[in-house]
């Protein structure tokens, strides 16, 4: 998708991208690129959808999303002192450290060599995105600080060593279980941005199917049909998944109990909650709550 660039890179001095910054440089768009992308948010707080596969984000989080997957990342602006009644209005902050770099620059010659294969294996597992377990992250932010000041002879040896560490660690895991071929045209990731971000700002509302399918201009039937063909899922079937993703995030970041997460997370019955939240995660909402706390490594 052509969103500022159509090269990330952008600079004839180097072969890659590597910045801190506070925007994303995809907005709130699903698109994809040539480059691979390694993503560490310092700060922030958001969702991102790599394959229709929905995670929260938090600061300390490391992914890796590989070339030309659709990918979406949507951070919060403004958090809540009381979030239950919306009081106590703040503005969220964002700083990111992305590196961009596409594997093409490498040639196929260079890539077949025998000494590659940790690499290709690497930008062929990040295909299903790749969150880098926090134990890696002082080792590679350290090897980002250094390329990011290194003389231009050394970028290439400082990325080949980044990614066969990274790779060689194995400490990461896949964001999907199986990558599904990027088929879409601009018209389907427009749509589909519209789609998720009319998800993701009502799911805790009523959300009728006559009134996401008027977003792209379609009927409730034809609307359903062109949704499962692009994502193999029907639209509530994304729509609960969005749901139980809130609700994993207010689970591990907050002491509310079970009925407040089940309301402020969309469902309007507490059965219903809980049954969907065991079938999606595999656990129930309390047994969630005691094994996913998580403290936030500082950079």
């Amino acid at each position: 998708m052509d969103f500022f660039f159509s090269r990330i890179s952008g600079n004839s001095e180097q072969s890659f991208s590597l910045k801190e910054s506070s925007l994303y440089h995809g907005l709130n768009d699903l698109h994809d690129h040539n480059e691979v992308e390694l993503i560490y948010i310092i700060e922030g707080k958001g969702t991102i959808m790599i394959h229709e596969k929905l995670e929260q984000l938090l600061s300390g989080t490391m992914i890796m999303i590989g070339s030309n997957v659709p990918h979406m990342l949507r951070f919060e602006s403004f958090g809540y002192l009381k979030p239950l009644t919306k009081v106590g209005k703040f503005e969220l902050p964002v700083r990111l450290l992305t590196l961009h770099f596409n594997p093409q620059t490498f040639g196929n010659t260079f890539m077949a060599l025998p000494e590659n294969y940790l690499i290709n294996q690497l930008f062929s597992d990040c295909m299903n995105g790749l969150i880098i377990h926090p134990n890696e992250h002082t080792v590679i932010l350290a090897q980002l600080r250094e390329l990011m000041s290194a003389p231009k002879y050394d970028h290439l040896p400082l990325l080949i060593r980044l990614f066969n560490g990274i790779a060689l660690s194995q400490q990461h895991t896949s964001f999907t279980s199986a990558p599904a071929a990027n088929t879409y045209n601009k018209l389907d990731e427009q749509r589909l941005t519209k789609i998720y971000l009319y998800t993701l700002n009502n799911f805790t509302k009523t959300i009728k199917l006559k009134d996401v399918a008027a977003i792209i201009y379609m009927s409730p039937n034809a609307f359903c049909k062109y949704f499962r063909a692009l994502t193999h899922k029907s639209y509530f079937e994304f729509l609960l998944e969005v749901k139980i993703n809130y609700a994993c995030r207010l689970l591990k970041e907050t002491d509310y109990s079970m009925v407040v997460v089940c309301y402020d997370s969309g469902f309007s019955n507490h059965s219903n909650f809980n049954r969907h939240f065991k079938k999606i995660t595999g656990q129930t909402p309390l047994e969630y709550r005691k094994t996913n706390q998580r403290s936030v490594p500082a950079l």
